[in-house]
């Protein structure tokens, strides 16, 4: 800004009309004198340079055809916060599209806001945002990253909580526990192979490749959050509190070589999974499983692109009837130690049974009397009875199964209720109606059986 004599001092404003008003405002000795507004002709906008950056970081402005652009640009994705797209995202592909007639970058994904429990953004101003460093000498990086990454859902802010850094910490410690069990098995190449071993392999199997498809399609939709939830319960749940626990040899004594090379193989793909999460601990244990002369950031998963459901779906089933006999233990104070038999009666796939005998220590009867000093459950139609013998006292038994029969019969009501509507039979999906139905036989099914054992032991 100028008049007759000198430069007096500079305004910024939407527009000159509104530079004329502030200009008076701020020099109000202009009222009295001739003056102008120019406006400054050497100015760029404040990201300018930053709009470049797909470009010119390879000296593509300078030298539009070198090999370093022509090799990287453009790339498939570009993290970055959602506050600046206009600042940034958007004049990035503008000036991609001026420079190269392309854009710089196919998808853009957005990291949400960190927020504290409360909700509140997390600045150091407001004090309620922790010390990274701190949070890794008491987590480990990798359970921090594992904490960050649990609680980021795509598109959405992260709400960061530090006990799920206590998570990923408490994981990474699973991980390394499961390493030290494996390694310490003794093998013997003359070892035949158990069934039940044989069985829980091709299980796994069937899982993992399962776990890997999923993982893949998540990943191509950015729900990184999710995919890492299920690789966690793929690892700790499936793989070591249930794989391990079947393949598990006797204290003492070895384990056959077909088993423990499958296993080693199971370890290696789900590090391979999870590395993209935690690379710390699993780059150190791809290499102490076995030796490697690349690092697993180079490994490449095993991909068949089918597994078999059906294995499974029957699988669930037996860990299902696996977790009501040590229900039954856990209620009635009966030794793990202490074998039980088992009745079943009705449609039983008897192809996993090895392992229900290994994991539940119980000897299986098909059919035959129903023993008067049994306690029933229920996995679809088939009746499954652990005979408890004197194990248990009768009358208690009675009294609880008769509140059990008196809570089915209140939710049998409920049921019936919703049935009997036409206007909910009528107007509901035919799969809620058919789904009604069903926890309606299932609960007519659980009182008859009930009723049943309670005559016998009253007898």
């Amino acid at each position: 800004m100028s008049n007759e004599y000198k430069n007096i001092g500079f305004i910024v404003a939407e527009n000159a009309e509104a530079a004329q008003k502030l200009a008076l405002k701020k020099f109000p000795q202009l009222k009295e004198g001739n003056y102008k507004l120019v406006q400054d002709n050497d100015c760029l906008d404040t990201w300018f340079s930053s709009w470049l950056w797909p470009v010119s970081v390879f000296d593509g402005i300078n030298n539009p055809d070198n090999d370093d652009i022509n090799y990287y640009y453009p790339t498939d994705d570009l993290v970055t916060a959602p506050e600046i797209i206009f600042f940034w995202v958007a004049r990035m592909i503008i000036a991609g599209e001026e420079y190269r007639q392309e854009e710089p970058f196919k998808n853009v994904y957005f990291t949400g806001i960190v927020r504290d429990k409360l909700g509140k953004k997390m600045s150091k101003s407001l004090g309620n945002s922790p010390d990274p460093i701190e949070l890794m000498n008491k987590y480990g990086a990798d359970g921090v990253r594992m904490g960050m990454l649990l609680s980021s859902p795509a598109g959405n802010d992260l709400l960061f909580d530090e006990a799920l850094c206590e998570q990923g910490r408490n994981f990474c410690n699973k991980i390394w526990n499961a390493f030290r069990l494996v390694k310490g098995w003794e093998v013997n190449t003359e070892l035949k192979q158990s069934i039940e071993n044989q069985i829980t392999i091709d299980w796994f199997s069937s899982v993992l490749m399962q776990v890997v498809l999923e993982t893949d399609h998540l990943f191509s939709k950015y729900r990184l959050s999710e995919a890492l939830m299920m690789i966690y319960k793929a690892f700790w749940d499936n793989f070591c509190a249930w794989y391990l626990e079947i393949i598990k040899p006797e204290f003492g004594k070895p384990i056959d070589s077909q088993t423990y090379t499958k296993t080693t193989y199971f370890f290696e793909e789900l590090l391979k999974l999870l590395h993209p999460f935690m690379p710390f601990i699993t780059e150190e244990l791809f290499h102490a499983i076995s030796d490697k002369n690349e690092s697993i950031m180079f490994a490449k998963l095993n991909i068949c692109n089918t597994f078999d459901e059906k294995i499974i779906v029957d699988f669930e089933k037996t860990k299902e009837i696996i977790a009501n006999i040590r229900t039954i233990r856990q209620q009635k104070n009966i030794s793990p130690k202490e074998q039980l038999h088992l009745q079943i009666t009705g449609n039983h796939h008897s192809e996993n049974d090895k392992v229900i005998i290994k994991l539940a220590n119980v000897a299986i009867e098909n059919g035959g009397e129903k023993s008067a000093c049994a306690v029933p459950f229920m996995i679809g139609t088939t009746e499954y009875a652990v005979i408890v013998g004197n194990l248990v006292n009768p009358e208690e038994e009675i009294v609880k199964m008769e509140d059990e029969v008196k809570y089915l019969e209140g939710f049998l009501k409920s049921v019936n209720a919703k049935l009997n509507n036409e206007k909910f039979v009528a107007n509901a999906k035919p799969e809620i109606v058919e789904n009604e139905r069903k926890k309606l036989s299932d609960a007519e099914s659980k009182i008859k059986t009930l009723q049943d054992n309670i005559s016998k032991l009253k007898k």
